[in-house]
């Protein structure tokens, strides 16, 4: 771990915030995300938005350890489950304001006019797109650049620099109403630095933050002009959430390390180490020890409002008519129970039935493709699936 953490300190050293990097916008403020494309101009921002949205109310046993909270999840993933009532109480229509922080980078040369809206997914900040770890293997933000796509990445509600809210409430509903919200801003072409309105949108998401996109763009067919769905499944079926509990062994956040997540309420949540994420997002060989033991140093809590709400929504896209794509590794853990041939196409083809859909399975990976061995190559089936939906 010395080792990674001296490795990774150079590379930070070496990649200067304000090289290549300019805030030209008003609205805009000082970098702090420790790498950008060196063939990016890159902005970032705090963006207030307002959003209205019929959340479910949940109750919750008020742990404060983490063995109430194994209890709770012991109760909830076992048979004992049959006899305990759901966390969920009801639903309440609430407007609330928030602040989130993004990230928006455009080609120094070259820009397509298309922008990317990226949202990550459970666990990550929003430098899961645009890793300082090995970009040249990693980085999505940097790929897309050098295939003249813009993209706009922000950390979503709860997570990294933007406002933290309750574990207890932060919930799918919140998040997809927020990512509406922002849809329209960088459509009007606020918050993208000099590069003003852009010609088409297309929204992005990783597992989490694939559900959110998948039904906000369900929601408002005119979102975007393209949605790619990765780490995603639409065979709820081939969810094992239960043993997605299990092999996460959730950890109180605050309790595992107070120095970076001490002011977070017991509702935030993370894996218990690295074995954990190596078992849920991870498929051997095909992966570098360093290169997960990066991902677990910069890992994120969740909450547990939102890891409950996964797939709260309604999965039909029938009013899209754009592109979409899905993509997933071939062994993905979350979505597939670690095997995705032979229930990755349907329901998804009769769910995205008016889209251009394809579907798409990576081989020699697991849930995070991203970060195994082959990333660049997902990333050239989304580059390739944009350039020949022209966008």
């Amino acid at each position: 771990m010395f080792q990674l953490r001296a490795t990774i300190l150079a590379i930070l050293a070496s990649s200067s915030l304000a090289m290549g990097h300019s805030c030209v916008s008003g609205n805009c403020i000082a970098l702090t995300q420790s790498y950008y494309p060196p063939g990016a101009d890159c902005w970032e921002y705090k963006v207030p938005v307002t959003v209205t949205s019929e959340n479910l109310v949940f109750d919750f046993p008020d742990w404060t350890d983490d063995y109430a909270l194994e209890d709770f999840l012991a109760l909830v993933t076992t048979r004992a489950s049959a006899g305990y009532p759901s966390p969920v109480v009801g639903t309440k229509n609430e407007t609330a304001s928030y602040t989130i922080a993004a990230s928006f980078c455009t080609p120094k040369v070259g820009s397509k006019k298309t922008v990317i809206l990226a949202t990550h997914g459970i666990g990550q900040p929003r430098s899961h797109w645009n890793s300082a770890y090995k970009p040249d293997e990693y980085n999505f933000v940097q790929y897309a650049i050098n295939n003249g796509y813009s993209v706009w990445f922000y950390d979503r509600l709860g997570t990294g620099e933007s406002e933290k809210v309750s574990g207890f409430t932060n919930q799918l509903r919140v998040q997809k109403a927020i990512l509406v919200e922002l849809a329209k801003l960088v459509k009007s072409g606020k918050f993208t630095g000099s590069f003003g309105k852009p010609d088409k949108l297309v929204v992005m998401g990783f597992s989490f933050g694939s559900f959110i996109t998948h039904f906000a763009v369900a929601e408002n067919p005119t979102i975007a002009d393209a949605a790619v769905l990765t780490g995603i499944s639409y065979n709820t079926s081939a969810i094992n959430a239960n043993g997605l509990v299990r092999s996460f062994v959730p950890r109180i956040a605050s309790l595992q390390n107070p120095r970076l997540f001490g002011t977070l309420d017991p509702g935030y949540l993370t894996w218990v180490d690295v074995f954990s994420q190596i078992n849920t997002y991870f498929k051997y060989p095909f992966y570098d020890i360093p290169t997960s033991s990066y991902c677990e140093e910069y890992k994120q809590p969740f909450g547990i409002g939102e890891f409950l709400t996964i797939t709260d929504g309604d999965f039909d896209a029938s009013g899209f008519t754009g592109a979409a794509l899905a993509i997933a590794g071939k062994n993905d853990y979350i979505v597939c129970d670690g095997e995705c041939e032979g229930v990755y196409e349907e329901p998804a083809r009769t769910i995205w039935k008016n889209a251009k859909f394809t579907p798409y399975l990576h081989p020699n990976a697991s849930h995070n493709f991203n970060f195994h061995r082959n990333a660049t190559g997902a990333y050239e089936v989304i580059t390739s699936f944009l350039k020949t939906n022209g966008l």
